[in-house]
Protein backbone atom coordinates (compact mmCIF):
# COMPACT_ATOMS: atom_id res chain seq x y z
CA UNK A 1 0.00 0.00 0.00
CA UNK A 2 1.20 3.46 -1.03
CA UNK A 3 2.34 5.39 2.18
CA UNK A 4 0.06 8.32 3.33
CA UNK A 5 1.11 11.82 1.84
CA UNK A 6 0.00 15.06 1.73
CA UNK A 7 1.20 17.08 -1.29
CA UNK A 8 2.12 20.60 -0.73
CA UNK A 9 1.40 24.03 -3.32
CA UNK A 10 2.59 26.76 -3.09
CA UNK A 11 2.95 27.10 0.87
CA UNK A 12 6.23 29.32 2.31
CA UNK A 13 9.16 28.17 3.16
CA UNK A 14 7.90 28.83 7.29
CA UNK A 15 4.61 26.75 6.62
CA UNK A 16 6.81 23.92 4.51
CA UNK A 17 8.78 23.50 7.73
CA UNK A 18 5.91 23.65 10.11
CA UNK A 19 4.05 21.15 8.07
CA UNK A 20 7.06 18.84 7.58
CA UNK A 21 7.06 18.67 11.40
CA UNK A 22 3.27 17.70 12.11
CA UNK A 23 3.99 15.29 9.22
CA UNK A 24 7.16 13.72 10.50
CA UNK A 25 5.40 13.29 14.07
CA UNK A 26 2.36 11.70 12.46
CA UNK A 27 4.23 9.56 10.39
CA UNK A 28 3.39 10.83 7.23
CA UNK A 29 5.45 11.82 4.09
CA UNK A 30 4.84 15.62 3.33
CA UNK A 31 5.92 16.48 -0.69
CA UNK A 32 6.34 19.93 -1.68
CA UNK A 33 5.23 20.19 -5.22
CA UNK A 34 7.42 22.90 -7.29
CA UNK A 35 5.32 25.65 -9.60
CA UNK A 36 6.79 23.83 -12.68
CA UNK A 37 4.94 20.53 -12.17
CA UNK A 38 2.06 22.07 -11.57
CA UNK A 39 0.54 20.66 -14.88
CA UNK A 40 1.08 17.37 -13.83
CA UNK A 41 -1.76 15.40 -12.72
CA UNK A 42 -2.54 14.89 -8.90
CA UNK A 43 -2.25 11.44 -9.50
CA UNK A 44 1.05 11.10 -11.05
CA UNK A 45 2.64 14.03 -8.07
CA UNK A 46 2.03 11.05 -5.40
CA UNK A 47 2.93 8.40 -7.41
CA UNK A 48 -0.36 6.82 -8.79
CA UNK A 49 0.15 7.70 -12.37
CA UNK A 50 2.65 8.31 -15.10
CA UNK A 51 3.80 12.09 -15.51
CA UNK A 52 2.15 13.92 -18.18
CA UNK A 53 4.80 14.85 -20.94
CA UNK A 54 4.69 18.09 -22.98
CA UNK A 55 1.91 19.49 -20.96
CA UNK A 56 1.40 23.37 -21.01
CA UNK A 57 2.85 24.87 -18.13
CA UNK A 58 -0.08 27.01 -15.72
CA UNK A 59 0.42 28.61 -12.08
CA UNK A 60 -1.87 29.58 -9.21
CA UNK A 61 -1.11 31.33 -6.30
CA UNK A 62 -3.30 29.65 -3.53
CA UNK A 63 -1.90 27.17 -1.20
CA UNK A 64 -3.31 24.05 -1.74
CA UNK A 65 -3.14 20.84 0.37
CA UNK A 66 -3.98 17.66 -1.55
CA UNK A 67 -4.67 14.21 0.96
CA UNK A 68 -2.97 11.17 -0.71
CA UNK A 69 -3.58 7.65 0.38
CA UNK A 70 -5.02 8.51 3.40
CA UNK A 71 -7.75 7.19 5.44
CA UNK A 72 -10.46 9.84 6.81
CA UNK A 73 -9.32 8.93 10.08
CA UNK A 74 -5.47 10.25 9.09
CA UNK A 75 -7.12 13.35 7.97
CA UNK A 76 -9.06 14.29 10.69
CA UNK A 77 -5.91 13.25 12.97
CA UNK A 78 -4.05 15.30 11.08
CA UNK A 79 -6.17 18.36 10.97
CA UNK A 80 -6.59 18.23 14.60
CA UNK A 81 -3.12 18.19 15.42
CA UNK A 82 -2.59 21.10 12.84
CA UNK A 83 -4.91 22.56 14.98
CA UNK A 84 -3.26 21.99 18.11
CA UNK A 85 0.06 23.12 16.74
CA UNK A 86 -1.12 26.69 15.67
CA UNK A 87 -0.43 25.86 12.43
CA UNK A 88 -3.05 28.44 10.13
CA UNK A 89 -5.48 26.63 8.16
CA UNK A 90 -5.15 26.18 4.51
CA UNK A 91 -8.32 27.01 2.99
CA UNK A 92 -8.08 25.08 -0.38
CA UNK A 93 -7.56 21.13 0.82
CA UNK A 94 -8.55 17.56 -1.00
CA UNK A 95 -8.45 14.28 -0.94
CA UNK A 96 -7.42 12.42 -3.36
CA UNK A 97 -9.76 10.39 -5.48
CA UNK A 98 -10.40 8.14 -8.83
CA UNK A 99 -11.75 11.33 -10.71
CA UNK A 100 -9.28 14.40 -8.92
CA UNK A 101 -6.21 11.89 -9.76
CA UNK A 102 -6.24 13.02 -13.44
CA UNK A 103 -6.70 16.88 -12.93
CA UNK A 104 -3.65 18.71 -12.65
CA UNK A 105 -3.65 21.15 -9.65
CA UNK A 106 -4.42 24.40 -11.47
CA UNK A 107 -7.78 22.14 -12.49
CA UNK A 108 -8.33 20.75 -8.76
CA UNK A 109 -7.68 24.55 -7.55
CA UNK A 110 -10.56 25.75 -10.11
CA UNK A 111 -12.56 23.67 -8.88
CA UNK A 112 -12.27 23.77 -5.43
CA UNK A 113 -12.94 27.81 -5.88
CA UNK A 114 -15.72 26.72 -7.93
CA UNK A 115 -17.41 24.19 -5.12
CA UNK A 116 -16.61 26.63 -2.69
CA UNK A 117 -18.37 29.70 -4.46
CA UNK A 118 -21.22 27.50 -5.05
CA UNK A 119 -21.74 26.59 -0.98
CA UNK A 120 -21.77 29.96 0.17
CA UNK A 121 -24.68 30.76 -2.33
CA UNK A 122 -26.29 27.29 -0.70
CA UNK A 123 -26.05 25.42 -4.49
CA UNK A 124 -24.59 22.52 -5.07
CA UNK A 125 -20.97 22.41 -7.14
CA UNK A 126 -20.58 19.94 -10.50
CA UNK A 127 -17.36 18.71 -11.26
CA UNK A 128 -15.85 17.88 -14.33
CA UNK A 129 -14.99 14.04 -14.40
Amino acid sequence: MARPTILALNLTDERQSKLRFICMKLGLLMKTVPAEDFHQPIGALCGLLPRAEGAAEASFADELLVFCHMSSMQVNRFLQTARQMRFAPVALKAILTPTNAAWTPVQLCAELKQERAAIMQGETAEHES
